[in-house]
């Protein structure tokens, strides 16, 4: 009767812990999380809209909270946010040549760089390359995007937050 207590328990708790997320807290881990991000916007994919029931498992929840509140003080115009901005575009065909390079700067932080390419090898348009950087948070032990920079055009980054934020403010003097 012990072992079979015993061997219930083991089990159990075996189960439990390989069903509990993988807290985020290295670099593979971030590397994997953003590559599943990625997994989204390829050919036919439908991206991710933060405000769908599974935007959480990709933005953090401060990040959501600061859209719908740009949303709300934009209304009825378009707030700091026209077009997708993990992928940095409207529209899509797929991804080519994803790249994607991962610091960890502490265990609940790590910063992504990401290089894509928005078509094909084949005739590609210059403007189709793409170079974001995403700061990683961790909510509730798994990795979600708190922010995004998008560097395609060193000469005129575009900062997620810091966009959205200067939104809210602009949307509150009129």
């Amino acid at each position: 009767m012990r072992i079979r207590l015993f061997l219930t328990t083991v089990l159990t708790a075996a189960a439990i812990l390989q069903a509990a997320p993988c807290p985020a807290q290295d670099a593979d881990s971030a590397k994997a999380f953003i590559a599943s991000v990625y997994r989204h916007y390829e050919h036919e994919g439908i991206g991710i809209d933060a405000f769908s029931p599974h935007g959480n498992l990709y933005f953090h929840s401060s990040l959501i909270a600061l859209m719908l509140e740009d949303q709300k003080a934009a209304s009825p115009d378009v707030g700091a946010i026209d077009g997708d901005p993990v992928c940095a575009c409207q529209e899509w065909d797929g991804i080519w040549d994803l790249k994607i390079d991962v610091h960890v700067d502490a265990p609940d932080r790590a910063t992504a760089t990401v290089s894509f390419a928005l078509s094909a090898p084949q005739d590609r348009p210059k403007d189709s390359l793409r170079k974001m950087v995403f700061t990683l948070a961790a909510e509730n032990g798994e990795w979600r995007i708190y922010d995004i920079l998008d560097e395609t055009d060193p000469t005129a980054p575009f900062a997620l937050r810091k966009a959205i934020e200067q939104d809210i403010v602009s949307h509150s003097h009129h």
